[in-house]
C-alpha cells in the first residue's frame, strides 16, 4: 500500500491577530529563540513554529500550547509525546511543513535568488560530481541547478536527522531514501525525503 507524505505550504506574512494567536501557542525556550533572531526573522520564526504547532494539535488531538518538543543532535524536532514523523523549513516568506505516519521525513524550500559564492559554497558542501556538473552548467542557470541540489542534500539530510551545518554531513547514509523535487510556490523550489519508496507526496495549502 503506497502511503500518504503530506507538505503543507504556509505563507509566512500574517495579520496581527494571528500571529498574536500563533505566538500565544509557543513555549518559553521558542520565545527566547525568536528574541535573539532580527526582528523579521523573528517574526518568521515565530509564525513558522505557530503554525506547526497548530498543525500537529489537528493530527494530535493536543493543544498547540501543550505540545512538547525534544531535539536531536543536529537540531531536527520531534514530539515527545506522540509518534508522528515531521519535518519543517522555511525560506523568505514561505514555510513548507512535511508529516509521515510511518516513516522518517525531511523537508527543504529555498526562494529562487542568486547565491553568493556559489562555487565556494558547493566545493565545502557538495561531491567532486556536483561541483563539475555546476562548473560546466551555463551560468544563467548556475543558481538554479546549485539550489535544486541543495534542497535535496538538506532534506535528505534532515530525513536522517542530520544537517549540512552539523560537520555530520560525511557521516554514512542508510541508503533507503527517496526524494521528490517540486515547486511549492512561484520562485520557490522544495525538496521532500522520506525512507523506502513506497509513498506519494500530497501538498496541502494552509488557510490563514
Amino acid at each position: 500500500m503506497t502511503e500518504e507524505v503530506q507538505v503543507w505550504v504556509a505563507p509566512l506574512e500574517v495579520t496581527e491577530a494571528r500571529y498574536a494567536d500563533l505566538a500565544g501557542t509557543l513555549a518559553v525556550e521558542e520565545r527566547r529563540r525568536a528574541e535573539d533572531l532580527p526582528p523579521v526573522l523573528a517574526r518568521r520564526f515565530v509564525v513558522a513554529r505557530g503554525i506547526l504547532r497548530d498543525l500537529l494539535s489537528g493530527f494530535t488531538g493536543t493543544p498547540a500550547q501543550k505540545l512538547k518538543f525534544a531535539y536531536g543532535s543536529a537540531g531536527k524536532p520531534s514530539l515527545v509525546d506522540h509518534d508522528i514523523n515531521f519535518n519543517i523549513s522555511h525560506s523568505a516568506e514561505l514555510g513548507l511543513f512535511a508529516f509521515a505516519p510511518d516513516r522518517a521525513v525531511g523537508v527543504d524550500v529555498e526562494n529562487e535568488r542568486p547565491v553568493r559564492r556559489l562555487l565556494d559554497v558547493a566545493q565545502r558542501f557538495m561531491s567532486e560530481d556536483e561541483v563539475r556538473t555546476l562548473a560546466a552548467t551555463d551560468p544563467d542557470q548556475r543558481d538554479a541547478t546549485f539550489l535544486r541540489s541543495w534542497v535535496v542534500r538538506e532534506a535528505r539530510l534532515k530525513a536522517e536527522g542530520r544537517s549540512v551545518w552539523s560537520g555530520q554531513e560525511t557521516a554514512g547514509s542508510p541508503g533507503n531514501l527517496t526524494h521528490k523535487l517540486f515547486s511549492p510556490r512561484p520562485g520557490y523550489i522544495a525538496a521532500v525525503a522520506a525512507s523506502d519508496s513506497d509513498w506519494r507526496l500530497y501538498t496541502c495549502a494552509v488557510k490563514h
